[in-house]
């Protein structure tokens, strides 16, 4: 099933509340997955609000972190305490890919690996059966609102040809003008951050799904 996932990326407690209470309240996304950013100045040149405040924030979505971190083994408990269903980490972190991918999957909730543009995917070839999701990042990690990389859209295409068993994820400058082209490649949960986020939620939610569906 495709999946229209809002992406947040709180660099302040106040920024982070403003972003969620706008997004509870399109009716389009309600039931649905948000897709929360978490960077720790070390793996990315950016640094976002943790665990902690989005904790204090409650919400009727579903949540899954985006670990744009060094250490992701490291947040683990913490964000299985603060609720989420789903962690996604980098294969390109510090920590061992395997271990961490066990270490999710023991807490009990779904697990999926993140990969640059310039990371081959022989080195998923190890983890494929045991994750829920890849995410394919369309831009270099770290901000919202950097031009989409065209050559994703092969990247996606290169994954559903090796007919792993699991869905494909795509972050990054997802917007009206390339959502059509995701899906068509083979993208089952098209995240989008600053494009759903930047006037009216509900709008912007309708017209993805409108070019969607063409």
């Amino acid at each position: 099933m495709l999946q229209i996932i809002p992406a947040v990326l709180g660099k302040t407690e106040e920024q982070y509340r403003d972003y969620m209470n706008r997004l509870s309240k399109c009716e389009a996304l309600k039931d649905g997955w948000v897709h929360i950013d978490f960077a720790d100045a070390e793996f990315v040149p950016n640094e976002t609000v943790g665990v902690d405040v989005v904790a204090k924030v409650p919400t009727n979505f579903k949540k899954e972190a985006h670990l744009m971190v060094s250490h992701p083994k490291d947040w683990v408990d913490k964000l299985v305490d603060a609720g989420f269903e789903r962690i996604i980490f980098h294969i390109e972190s510090k920590d061992d890919a395997s271990k961490v991918v066990d270490y999710i999957k023991s807490k009990g909730i779904e697990v999926g690996v993140a990969i640059k543009m310039d990371t081959s995917l022989e080195v998923l070839e190890s983890l494929v059966d045991r994750i829920d999701v890849v995410l394919v990042m369309a831009i270099v990690p770290g901000f919202q609102g950097q031009p989409f990389i065209p050559e994703s859209l092969d990247r996606i295409r290169e994954i559903r040809s090796k007919n792993w068993p699991i869905k494909v994820a795509v972050d990054g400058s997802v917007q009206d003008i390339n959502a059509k082209a995701l899906v068509d490649a083979g993208v089952n949960n098209l995240i989008s951050g600053s494009y759903i986020l930047k006037g009216d939620i509900d709008e912007n939610v309708e017209r993805l799904w409108e070019v969607i569906n063409v």
